[in-house]
């Protein structure tokens, strides 16, 4: 198993302290510490890759869930008891660029670059350099906007105010760099002993880090599915590059299986290397407890009868049946000894699977399924086992045990994977911008995100909803009746997006991809949104960007349309689109 090992101790603990004290006296150097250029740069690219799945691993499901908004936005959660206006509708809050550490591995990625030459492994560190900053400046300017870029990173040069570059111009940066990334890798023959043990992500495997920057490469190309003819007014042909990247594997090799995935792994030793929701990071199991599935990830799954539900969630402590047991309503031990509530008629609003999610922006989420403190007291007398603390519903599914654990070889932070690689080989195919089989690339997409979460053929993980039993699944006859389903749809891009929907469950891609098509249409999901069926669209920038930048970013806000700094202002990337609304 690949780890994740956070160096904010040992050497680069030391390297950081000694990067505050260069300009002490040489009589308050301590002799102890290493200055920042004597740090091998080996350790500097395990910091580069830690930080940047730490910091991704916070962004999908945030330990402090007031800030799981992506997850919440695209519905994979809800949240009750407590921060739901926060996350359910949408109160987004500004965030600085060095919030959670983001600019740490974008800075430090720019340092790997720079103290790459003259090193054993020069070729192999700056071709990670070039990718990790793309993988960050990607986020960045998908997120934001306008951003800078050809003028960032540069204070040590003076320029303390940075202009902020139009979104197009940085994704040809970004597009640039990811072809350098490739070409550098490819002078990259070997890597040092040292190298590969200090390479947390490939083990010093070149080929892989290549296919890792030329996966990025079509992930951006194909964020500008809807900017084409503007691309191409500065010199980047999106559909003839995407092509040339396809076309020449021996060239551009791509994470096209899963086993490939640039995938991190925490070891789980204390909070710096553990998954958020995890006791070392989160002792009070409430907070996982209070963020709970959303309805329509588990609706899809289940109507689908995707064994992926199994997988990412847990049935209701209390299943809820409709059989008269004397009264009106009863909560008590059924003959097999476990808790069960029945009613003796169906009630509106009453939801009986054994896997039950919150529907989107609810007024009152807390009280779903008919939960009352009345009930939960039952629940807890006649089995203290169940969980009946703070933002308790055992009426409700909650996300797996894997989610509560410090470490799950089932979750990984994961950069990219395969199954986003196919899925978008498979809309490229759809556009008509490579040949191959759409329905191929498509099957495969979804077989390999079964792979990434260990499923097989035959596992009895899939939940029937009519009988409520776990059946084995049936791998050869899911993927028949995916691939009949696409064939026969109007409009491919829809199966496609909802395939991509749910195989970036834990990641922030969804996003992207359903402000880029509009699918699946998740505002129809909304009961109570601030702004009727939209979901936001961007984050807005920080107070300390304002303070210390303030005519930059004023000249970035005059670029969205409207001209207002707020989640629902429309970034270049979608203008004119009419997508996602």
């Amino acid at each position: 198993m690949k780890s994740l090992h956070l160096f904010y101790k040992g050497v680069l603990f030391l390297f950081i302290l000694s990067g505050c004290g260069k300009t002490l006296t040489d009589t308050n150097i301590n002799p102890n510490t290493l200055l920042a250029e004597q740090v091998n740069p080996a350790f500097i690219m395990s910091q580069v890759i830690s930080s940047s799945a730490m910091t991704m691993a916070l962004t999908e499901f945030a330990g402090n869930t007031t800030q799981c908004v992506l997850p919440a936005a695209m519905q994979y959660v809800q949240q009750d008891f407590s921060g739901i206006a926060i996350t359910n509708t949408f109160g987004w809050k500004s965030g600085d660029w060095a919030y959670r550490q983001f600019y740490l591995a974008l800075s430090n990625s720019a340092y790997l670059e720079k103290r790459a030459a003259g090193t054993a492994d020069s070729a192999f560190f700056r071709g990670i350099a070039l990718i990790m900053k793309s993988y960050w400046f990607g986020y960045y300017t998908s997120s934001w906007g306008d951003i800078p870029f050809s003028e960032a990173m540069r204070g040590t040069e003076g320029v303390l105010k940075p202009a902020f570059d139009k979104q197009q111009d940085v994704f040809k940066g970004i597009l640039n760099d990811l072809e350098m990334a490739n070409t550098t890798l490819k002078k990259a023959t070997s890597v040092t002993t040292f190298t590969q043990s200090a390479d947390i992500l490939f083990k010093g495997n070149v080929q892989k880090w290549r296919a890792f920057a030329n996966s990025l490469h079509i992930r951006f190309l194909m964020r500008l599915s809807e900017k084409t003819n503007d691309m191409q007014a500065i010199g980047v042909d999106v559909k003839s590059e995407f092509k040339k990247i396809v076309a020449d594997p021996a060239n551009y090799p791509l994470i096209v299986n899963s086993s490939d995935n640039a995938a991190v792994y925490f070891p789980g030793t204390s909070a710096l290397d553990s998954w958020p929701l995890g006791p070392f990071n989160q002792p009070d199991p409430s907070v996982y407890y209070r963020l709970k599935p959303g309805a329509p990830i588990i609706n899809f799954l289940k109507n689908s009868h995707d064994p992926r539900l199994t997988v990412w969630f847990k049935p209701v402590d209390v299943p809820t049946i409709i059989r008269d047991a004397g009264a009106d309503e009863v909560i008590m031990k059924d003959t097999d000894g476990k808790v069960k509530r029945f009613l003796r008629t169906f009630q509106e609003g009453v939801d009986t699977s054994l896997y039950v999610g919150l529907k989107v922006a609810l007024p009152n989420p807390d009280t779903y399924n008919k939960k009352t403190p009345a009930a939960v007291n039952t629940v807890k007398t006649l089995d203290p086992a169940i969980y009946t603390a703070g933002a308790a519903n055992p009426f409700v599914s909650y996300l797996a045990n894997m989610f509560r654990d410090n470490a799950n070889a089932n979750l990984p932070v994961v950069f990219i994977s395969a199954s986003e690689v196919n899925l978008t080989l498979a809309e490229a195919a759809v556009r008509g911008w490579i040949s191959g089989s759409a329905v191929d690339y498509y099957t495969k997409g979804i077989s390999t995100s079964f792979n990434q979460y260990g499923i097989s053929d035959g596992d009895k993980k899939v939940y029937n909803p009519e009988n409520h039993q776990i059946e084995a699944f049936d791998l050869n006859a899911f993927l028949t009746n995916a691939a009949t389903a696409f064939k026969a749809a109007p409009d491919k891009i829809l199966p496609i997006m909802e395939q991509v929907w749910v195989a970036d469950f834990t990641s922030v891609e969804a996003w992207f991809n359903w402000r880029r098509t509009g699918y699946p249409n998740l505002g129809k999901n909304i009961v109570s949104g601030p702004q009727g069926e939209k979901i936001p669209v961007r984050f807005f920038y920080g107070a300390n960007e304002k303070n210390f930048n303030g005519d930059n970013v004023n000249a970035a806000i005059q670029n969205l349309q409207p001209a207002v700094d707020d989640q629902w202002s429309k970034m270049w990337l979608i203008q004119g689109t009419g997508k996602p609304w």
